[in-house]
């Protein structure tokens, strides 16, 4: 009965709860960043193909690597939230998470962006976070296909995320934090070009920025 009520409210709220994207694009997403070496590597890879991408950042990286959350604003990525210290939301009171929030908002704004999106750290969710989120003007943005990167080889990961494994919609988690991402990510992006794939971004870039 818990599983149909969970089910039953996120189909009703898919716009602000997402699961996958529009089915003519894929969306890139980077957790657990910045990384002060890995980041800047991802951000030049992607500048090669012309790839706009999401990073959900945690808030206690942003404010050691202030400068790479300026590189990726201007290099025309999106940042959301995923949360300040990676904490589950299982284990937060509604009061802690509405400070976690807030400091989000706080370090975004010194930015010049709106952090809009969430991504619960472990995809951890429980309805009273969730009503809370979304209640506060926040979209929850998951995944689709998991690239196993916390986990799997290169080639591996290369074939779970490949041009030919994937569909459109998708919503692909990756992790700047292993060095591994950066090695093949040129490998990765070059199939999607090759079979003409668009990766898109859940926001628009106007709502985006501060202006």
């Amino acid at each position: 009965m818990r599983n149909i009520l969970k089910w039953l409210i996120f189909t009703i709220y898919k716009p602000v709860f997402k699961r996958s994207g529009e089915s003519d694009s894929i969306y890139i997403t980077f957790d657990d960043g910045p990384h002060p070496e890995n980041t800047p590597l991802i951000i030049n890879i992607l500048e090669k193909y012309q790839t706009k991408v999401t990073f959900f950042m945690t808030g206690i990286e942003m404010e050691k690597y202030p400068n790479i959350v300026d590189e990726v604003i201007k290099s025309g990525h999106q940042i959301g939230y995923h949360s300040y210290n990676h904490s589950s939301l299982k284990k937060l009171t509604l009061k802690s998470l509405a400070c976690d929030l807030k400091k989000g908002k706080a370090i975004a704004a010194r930015h010049g962006f709106l952090m809009s999106l969430y991504r619960p750290p472990f995809g951890d969710l429980t309805i009273l976070s969730f009503f809370y989120l979304i209640t506060s003007g926040w979209k929850i943005i998951m995944w689709s296909k998991d690239s196993r990167d916390s986990y799997d080889s290169p080639e591996l990961i290369k074939h779970t995320v490949s041009a030919r494994t994937i569909k459109g919609g998708e919503i692909l988690l990756f992790h700047d934090d292993y060095k591994k991402i950066v090695n093949i990510l040129n490998d990765i992006l070059l199939g999607y070009q090759q079979e003409n794939i668009k990766c898109s971004l859940f926001v628009d870039q106007k709502l985006f920025l501060l202006q």
